[in-house]
């Protein structure tokens, strides 16, 4: 066997591009070129070919496959079903419980935003009793603005936040963890980076909120 040039622009040498054929390696548009070679008489690629073809099947098919046992083979195909259910599960859960996250940045507006109450709806989230409506998304600067109703007995999971925090509670009562029950003119602020533990209401609220739109769940 000798290496040669291809004689085809685009193409390795003659041997390499015959051993890439055999071994089912080169693109479409090589095959193409290659097969024509092979079917025109007297060029030494079917020569080429001929000669490594054998050469390159063997290799291929030195290691057989191994067949795992029926055992092993349904305990992983249960494991990826499992893992694959729990990951969307998860991600539907998630998405559903913070929906301002799925929300896409305002239209370009350099001066005045303004968002019609009677036009901007509000949106439920995945937890019973407790729904968003937007305010304002911004994208660069990875931040929401926007009110959360709470109804009576509602609560909202703990958090771990990407960036800065602030909730104004314009009506009703907001308690945060086992010590502080906000009233109607409150206010608190939570730095990037700490965790927010579980905030519940007895009689239900209205929140004005600025966060990090990616903050998350724990």
């Amino acid at each position: 066997m000798t290496s040669h040039d291809s004689g085809h622009p685009g193409l390795p040498d003659l041997s390499e591009a015959a051993a890439l054929y055999a071994a089912g390696a080169m693109t479409a548009a090589e095959a193409l070129d290659f097969e024509s070679r092979l079917a025109a008489a007297g060029d030494p690629a079917g020569a080429e070919f001929a000669a490594l073809a054998p050469v390159v099947a063997e290799l291929i098919h030195a290691v057989e496959p191994v067949e795992p046992s029926a055992a092993v083979r349904e305990a992983l195909l249960r494991r990826i079903a499992e893992a694959g259910e729990s990951a969307e599960d998860g991600a539907a859960a998630h998405d559903e419980r913070q929906v301002w996250k799925r929300w896409d940045a305002d239209a370009s507006a350099t001066h005045l935003l303004i968002r019609n109450a009677m036009k901007t709806g509000w949106e439920e989230t995945g937890i019973s009793g407790i729904a968003v409506r937007r305010l304002s998304v911004d994208r660069q600067r990875n931040q929401t603005t926007m009110l959360v109703r709470m109804a009576a007995g509602t609560g909202y999971p703990s958090h771990i936040h990407d960036g800065p925090e602030e909730c104004l509670v314009l009506e009703g009562d907001l308690r945060v963890g086992d010590e502080h029950h906000l009233r109607a003119g409150d206010f608190q602020r939570m730095a990037p980076g700490s965790r927010h533990g579980y905030q519940s209401t007895d009689g239900g609220c209205l929140l004005l909120i600025v966060s990090s739109l990616s903050d998350k769940l724990d």
